[in-house]
């Protein structure tokens, strides 16, 4: 037992001790300002510029001439839409330009855009062709309209008479569909039963509001301004206005029946798009709650959270779009800086796009306000639905939001709720969503006849150190609650609210393809197409993968590959890098609870 005495410490150790400290203070103080002072160095213009300029010898090599296509690992009309920056390039007057006055640019853009009025129907449509060679048949390409727009206006004068001619006669039958549609004469040519269903929001002229409906209204606004046509000007402008309406009040364009992290992109796009060309100050309010939104709805390194998206799957990799939009507030550009920033630490090169010529050509430069993203600590509760929590270096994200299970290929089942990343090895417990797979849901109640894997209901629990989402199946009820124990150590446990009842409960582990895992006995599995099958018993309590661990608790098991239902291939069928490791396990009245312990082993 230590005396009093011992605990005294002498005034030479103590001067030493105090200076130790002051240095660490310094120290710490130093670091914070010079990743701040990184962040505040950041300029965001010369980025987007000079990645203008890398992207363009990639572009030119991927040009056939004598079709005037691009073909970027494949071929649709989408590819189109380089031309709009390399039109721009040609015509900008820039020092650190050199494709200025480019007769080469200038050559490739016109044939570019002959490609788009050879790949015309009658009507305007072009095949919706994707790159792996499927057809999905006759549509209006919104970003290749937008982008073809743009294009005639900086090349007009460089046109002689007969391609300026046929390029306005394809533009305007493209519009003129558009604009059609709007008004609610439908083309019955388009293919738009995988659009389209009884699931949808309908806006004024029974047609519906949505991502691509707001990108018409753009583009059918901007091209009554082009070629001085009011009711297009008129009409594309109340379609935007229709979906300013739509906007939740929680700062999210709803699709299926939610939010949709990956395509409330697409609208502020759109949005911030017809603001530019329009000074609509009615936007503003609009544009400013659903960036607030955006914001919080990433994971620290800039990523997407894919937990409350119904509609799209995690994709690693900084939010790249709509950032001239983010930019007209004080927060929005601190955003964009810092997630150029990351780009740029990790050497990340944007492909040649419209969307990064628009962040360079509409960028708006002003002061900048600190985000939470900068922070080591901070939590969102959006409207008790969900939750998002950093600790760092641990972040989790808990989800409420749930909706009825809709027909459309597009709309996802809202069945995972929880996900958890961690600073050294990233995304450990996806929460990706799939389509009519129980296996993919983090609960699964039996019933007679069918399964109830869709909860009715969610809502967050904010309890730090513990929190929660309390999930609603029927008449049954479950939770998981996070809860980080150190910097290395991160529990989940998984709760049956109701005595006596059932379920199987699953989570999804970000495996990747083409890596391994290993148990605690030794034993090393590849993760290919081969079936692999793990259980507590015979791992010896625990995996390990890519730096991290998980606690197999008893009667729980891991199988990998797991494939979910994929809306972007024309048979829904998903490849191997799209599949994930699922770890399921049961809960009963003897074993109600069952907790995961996540260890990180990287240093």
């Amino acid at each position: 037992m230590k005396t009093k005495s011992e605990w005294i410490v002498s005034r030479r150790h103590y001067s030493l001790l105090v200076l130790w400290a002051v240095c660490l203070d310094a120290l710490i103080s130093f670091s914070a300002v010079k990743k701040e002072d990184s962040i505040n160095d950041i300029s965001p213009k010369a980025f987007y510029l000079d990645q203008l300029i890398k992207g363009v010898t990639p572009v030119l090599k991927s040009f056939l001439e004598d079709t005037g296509r691009f073909t970027q690992g494949g071929w649709s009309v989408d590819n189109q839409e380089v031309i709009y920056p390399l039109a721009y390039l040609y015509t900008l007057n820039e020092a650190r330009n050199p494709y200025a006055g480019d007769k080469k640019l200038l050559k490739v853009a016109l044939k570019g855009g002959d490609a788009i009025c050879d790949a015309q129907y009658e009507d305007g449509t072009v095949e919706f062709l994707k790159n792996d060679g499927s057809n999905w048949g006759r549509i209006y390409l919104h970003e290749t309209l937008a982008a073809w727009l743009e294009a005639y206006v900086l090349l007009q004068e460089q046109m002689n008479q007969e391609r300026k001619s046929r390029w306005e006669r394809g533009i305007h039958k493209m519009v003129e569909g558009v604009y059609q549609q709007i008004l609610g004469n439908r083309n019955k040519r388009l293919y738009s039963g995988i659009f389209h269903d009884e699931d949808v929001t309908w806006g004024w002229g029974n047609f519906e509001v949505n991502h691509l409906s707001t990108w018409d209204g753009l583009n059918v606004y901007r091209a009554g301004q082009i070629f001085e046509r009011n009711e297009w000007e008129q009409t594309g402008q109340r379609m935007v206005h229709s979906a300013l309406e739509s906007l939740d009040p929680l700062g999210y364009w709803p699709e299926f029946g939610g939010p949709s992290t990956t395509y409330n992109l697409d609208y502020l796009q759109a949005v911030g798009l017809y603001y530019e060309h329009s000074g609509d100050l009615a936007v503003i309010p609009y544009l400013e709650r659903a960036l607030d939104f955006q914001i919080k709805t990433v994971y620290p390194e800039g990523c997407l959270i894919e937990t409350l998206d119904g509609r799209s799957r995690y994709t690693p990799g900084m939010v790249t779009a709509a950032h001239f939009t983010f930019s007209q507030f004080p927060e929005g550009r601190r955003f964009v800086k810092f997630l150029v920033s990351q780009m740029t630490k990790k050497g990340i090169t944007l492909q040649l796009s419209s969307d990064l010529l628009r962040n360079f050509l509409y960028y708006h430069e002003g002061v900048d306000e600190k985000i939470s993203l900068e922070k080591t600590s901070y939590v969102y509760n959006i409207g008790n639905k969900t939750l998002m929590r950093r600790k760092a270096p641990w972040f989790y994200c808990l989800s409420g939001f749930t909706a009825a299970p809709t027909k459309n290929r597009w709309g996802l089942d809202r069945q995972n709720f929880v996900s958890v990343w961690n600073d050294q090895v990233g995304l450990v417990v996806s929460g990706e969503n799939s389509k009519a797979q129980p296996e993919w849901s983090n609960f699964v109640f039996p019933r007679s006849g069918r399964a109830i894997y869709i909860p009715s209901n969610g809502a967050v629990r904010e309890k730090n150190p513990t929190d929660a989402v309390i999930l609603t199946y029927g008449d049954k009820r479950a939770s998981i609650e996070v809860s980080p124990k150190s910097k290395k150590e991160l529990q989940i446990k998984a709760h049956l609210e109701d005595p006596g009842s059932s379920a199987s409960g699953q989570l999804l582990l970000y495996f990747k393809a083409g890596n391994t895992f290993k148990t605690a006995t030794g034993e090393v599995f590849s993760l290919t197409e081969k079936a692999v099958e793990v259980s507590a018993e015979n791992s010896g309590g625990w995996i390990e993968y890519d730096g991290w661990r998980i606690t197999l608790p008893h009667r729980s098991k891991v199988i990998f590959p797991s494939y979910p239902f994929s809306p972007q291939n024309r048979q829904a069928k998903a490849t191997l890098s799209e599949a994930r490791g699922l770890l399921s396990y049961p809960l009963d009245a003897t074993a109600p609870s069952t907790t995961f312990t996540i260890t990180v082993m990287k240093p």
